[in-house]
């Protein structure tokens, strides 16, 4: 009997152990194992490095996912799967959900583009084309954006409209006419419009008097800022030294007067017999050419 029982007991044995080291493998596998649970920390609201390391201590691992936020800053764990409290393998990964910050866009440079052009490079960059106003510009082609409201690189939200202003090119000028009129108050008039004038031609004039505009180029029309404008000033008529002609007898004087430029008007006192000249008018000095000067002959 007893030769049976060590029998039975050395083909237990090796069964036996086997089923013993099976179980504590089990064990170790379950409860201190790669198969053991373990309980997910909170780790939401923590920064990224913090959460990571706390997961890390918890024996779990950490796999990173990007999100927008408008609430949580940048850089801050938004939420884990599997949530916190629950049971995870130990080694496993637990996801943490990172905050990016908010969802910007920069408003891009568009200007010199066209509204079709600047519209697709604002859908590009999740913006959308706002209100659309004209002005005129000196720069920037007709039907070509000038500026943008807000302005370039201004952080936006998804969708957020972009107001464009756009070119209608240069702004034309009617050219208002100055001839006959003071020369002075013309030319700063004109600058004043944006004209670029040119007033240092000066002519004599028996008909415009001095300082005033004998012509201008272009007399009217319209004209753009920096386009020139030529103005004629008139310095007067021509003077003339007048001759003393007094004492002289009428024909001589009459062909000084007239040699010089001077239309000559008669008139006579006591009946002019001797024919000669007792005054004149202009006496000296400088007369216009042309003018006329009165003798009174005796």
């Amino acid at each position: 009997a007893a030769d049976d029982g060590d029998r039975r007991l050395r083909r237990w044995w090796p069964a036996g152990l086997a089923v013993l080291l099976v179980a504590l493998l089990l064990g170790w596998f379950f409860l201190l194992g790669p198969g053991s649970s373990v309980t997910v920390p909170a780790v939401a609201g923590q920064p990224r490095d913090k959460a990571v390391a706390a997961l890390e201590a918890a024996g779990l691992g950490a796999s990173i996912e990007e999100s927008f936020s408008e609430a949580v800053p940048a850089g801050t764990v938004i939420s884990t799967d599997p949530t916190a409290g629950a049971s995870a393998g130990k080694g496993s990964d637990v996801t943490l959900v990172v905050s990016k910050g908010p969802e910007r866009y920069a408003v891009p440079d568009v200007v010199g583009s066209t509204v079709a052009e600047a519209t697709r490079r604002l859908a590009e960059a999740s913006l959308a084309v706002g209100k659309v106003t004209e002005k005129f510009d000196e720069r920037i082609p007709d039907g070509q954006v000038v500026a943008t409201a807000p302005k370039v690189g201004t952080e936006l939200k998804k969708g957020a409209k972009v107001a464009l202003v756009v070119s209608k090119g240069r702004q034309p000028i009617d050219v208002p006419d100055w001839t006959g009129k003071d020369a002075t108050q013309a030319a700063k008039a004109l600058s004043d419009l944006g004209l670029k004038v040119d007033a240092t031609k000066q002519e004599n004039s028996d008909t415009v008097p001095k300082g005033k505009v004998i012509s201008q180029d272009p007399r009217d029309g319209t004209l753009y800022r920096g386009d020139p404008v030529t103005l004629v000033v008139s310095k007067g008529p021509v003077m003339v030294d007048v001759p003393q002609v007094v004492g002289k007898t009428l024909p001589e004087a009459q062909q000084l007067l007239e040699a010089a430029g001077f239309k000559v008007k008669v008139e006579e006192a006591l009946g002019g017999f001797f024919r000669t000249v007792r005054f004149q008018d202009p006496a000296s000095g400088q007369a216009p050419k042309g003018s006329t000067v009165t003798l009174t002959i005796v």
